[in-house]
């Protein structure tokens, strides 16, 4: 992450508007608390605290897919690598609540109505980083893809961009 930064200011990059989707929204919080001098604002999509911000019916899945993947680990080293990936998702981020206090950017925190977050978590994020905006979309985990047009105005108007209609093709 350090070389990042200093090519970032070396190639006259200051602060920077940072949208994390799912894990990248856990490394943008993250980022934010570390490097705040390179953050202008933060939209966090579908951002969770630890995996216990994860709905059980998507993390019990995964942690029955890690305890098998481990146990073939033990006789096959070729499954070391999906052990490890399973690893972060059962295990990984661990951010406590007190610490997005840090947060100085500007934040949107934006999720969907049947995300596979859950909501309270969502709404525990918003409300520990100090005045940042809450958007709950209609939509599943991937608004941003599947609900494209009305997710990229949500975060136009939070940047404080205007909404150039005339960016999308309707597909009716």
């Amino acid at each position: 992450m350090r070389l990042r930064i200093s090519v970032g200011a070396g190639m006259g990059i200051g602060k920077a508007h940072l949208l994390g989707f799912s894990d990248g929204a856990n490394i943008a919080m993250t980022f934010a608390l570390r490097y705040p001098e390179y953050v202008k604002s933060l939209i966090l999509n579908g951002g969770n605290l630890s995996p216990w911000g994860v709905k059980l019916t998507v993390q019990l899945p995964v942690l029955l897919g890690y305890g098998l993947v481990s146990l073939i680990a033990l006789f096959d080293r070729k499954d070391v690598s999906k052990k490890e990936i399973l690893g972060l998702m059962v295990h990984e981020p661990k951010l406590c609540p007190e610490e997005l206090k840090g947060i100085s950017a500007p934040t949107l925190v934006i999720a969907g109505t049947k995300d596979m977050i859950r909501e309270s978590h969502t709404n525990l994020i918003q409300k520990n980083i100090p005045g940042s905006r809450l958007c709950i979309m209609e939509g599943n985990h991937f608004i941003a893809a599947e609900k494209s047009e009305g997710f990229n105005k949500q975060v136009f108007e939070f940047l404080g961009v205007v909404w150039p209609e005339s960016v999308f093709v309707s597909r009716r």
